[in-house]
């Protein structure tokens, strides 16, 4: 992984543990003005993160983008 994508992807995992934080609270308090605000800024910031529209799919994108991959393989079975 070169820099960029390392620093890319801890503001992914940043931006998703922030996202699941306030998605938590705001499911237990949604009536609450500021849960909301910080809840609403937490979506804004995983979308731009993931460059989706909608939270849930952000979420979703970012999970993706943290599971790891297995190896490719090369037509003799060996990884490259």
């Amino acid at each position: 992984m070169t820099p960029n994508t390392s620093r890319a992807a801890g503001e992914l995992d940043r931006c998703l543990a922030r996202y699941r934080l306030w998605e938590r609270r705001f499911l237990a308090r949604p009536a609450d003005p500021p849960t909301h605000s910080a809840f609403v800024r937490a979506v804004a910031d995983l979308c731009r993160a993931t460059g989706e529209r909608c939270g849930r799919e952000a979420a979703q994108a970012a999970e993706a983008a943290a599971r790891p991959r297995p190896p490719v393989l090369d037509s003799r079975g060996d990884t490259s």
